[in-house]
């Protein structure tokens, strides 16, 4: 009896030793990661681990990331990190609300139930993710130049695909979008509900480097995105795309993604609300996917094709500028 006393004691005390030595290391090298970023990026006024004996629990109080040059900084109360001691290479995250974006022409207050987020990978040398998933509920964006944005929900992951090298299963579920009412007021025309049902992606990203622990240095790039499908439902206006688009020799996007808009008469008005389009010039562009429309065989429904190619990119007849950049060629 005395034995066993014995060995659960010092089971005790070299898992404490254990708890003691990883939660200093975890303080330690978080505030020296903090003065090791350049002037202004990364603030915060405490940083402790709790959770003895099972838990590490990282709290960074007061934080504050930003690119001073550009004028462009979010700040939180707190971010709170946490791991089970025996399982430190899963970590979970979770904000409070009252987060501020500030931007050069105005701040944003995050009023939020909740938002978190989960960090698996893979326990060795290299720390490989394997898994992230960020999740917020009763989001509410508001902004001192006037506009507010409501989300119930939100979803997204990214998942690596073990199949084949440096690929990354992406998904997003938006549910129930609530625009600004003065947005809607611009819209008022249209029968368009007060809610965007949801917004749904389903992609792989390929990239030309691993998310490791060395990706500081090895800089990983999108070398493809293959969208298996997405969807948009507001109301009459139904949205789907699906296609692929590689980095060309020049870094620049290639491929095509093919549209589906039902309910597409209300695209010229979201146009013009969103300031895309002048209100003189709506009716042209209406006109023009009209056209669009016909020669598909349902003037109901608009398929198009968004097509990359050559460094240009066109949307059906109408040529839209430059290609998208998806490597940067010089670093590669």
């Amino acid at each position: 009896m005395r034995a066993l006393l014995w060995i659960v004691l010092a089971a005790t005390a070299v898992w404490t030793g254990y708890w003691w030595l990883g939660a200093s290391q975890i303080e330690s090298g978080v505030k020296a990661w903090i003065a090791q970023q350049p002037p202004g990026v990364v603030r915060a006024s405490a940083v402790n681990v709790q959770g003895i004996p099972n838990r590490f629990d990282l709290t960074v109080s007061d934080v504050v990331v930003g690119n001073p040059a550009q004028g462009v900084e979010i700040s939180s109360p707190f971010v709170q990190v946490y791991a089970m001691a025996w399982k430190p290479w899963h970590v979970i995250a979770a904000l409070p609300s009252g987060q501020v974006i500030t931007l050069p022409d105005q701040k944003v207050t995050v009023a939020s139930e909740s938002i978190r987020a989960s960090v698996q990978v893979h326990p060795s040398t290299t720390l490989a993710l394997y898994e992230l998933v960020g999740e917020a509920h009763g989001v509410k964006l508001t902004s001192d130049a006037g506009w507010t944005l409501g989300v119930e929900s939100a979803i997204a992951s990214t998942l690596e695909d073990a199949t084949r090298a440096h690929s990354y299963r992406l998904g997003l579920k938006v549910a129930q979008i609530a625009p600004d009412p003065g947005f809607m007021q611009a819209l008022a025309a249209t029968d368009l509900p007060d809610l965007v049902e949801e917004v749904f992606l389903d992609a792989d990203a390929v990239l030309t480097a691993a998310l490791d622990r060395n990706a500081a240095t090895s800089k990983p790039q999108l070398a493809a995105l293959e969208i298996s499908q997405t969807r948009v439902s507001w109301g009459a206006l139904k949205f789907s795309a699906k296609g692929t688009l590689v980095a060309g020799s020049d870094g620049l996007a290639e491929g095509e993604i093919a549209l589906r808009v039902e309910g597409w008469k209300r695209l010229p008005p979201i146009l013009v609300a969103l300031g895309l389009v002048k209100p003189d010039v709506a009716p042209t562009v209406e006109r023009m996917l009209g056209i669009v429309a016909q020669q598909g065989g349902d003037l109901e429904v608009l398929q198009i094709k968004l097509i990359c190619k050559d460094g240009r990119m066109v949307l059906g007849p109408l040529p839209l500028g430059p290609a998208p950049r998806m490597r940067d060629m010089g670093g590669a």
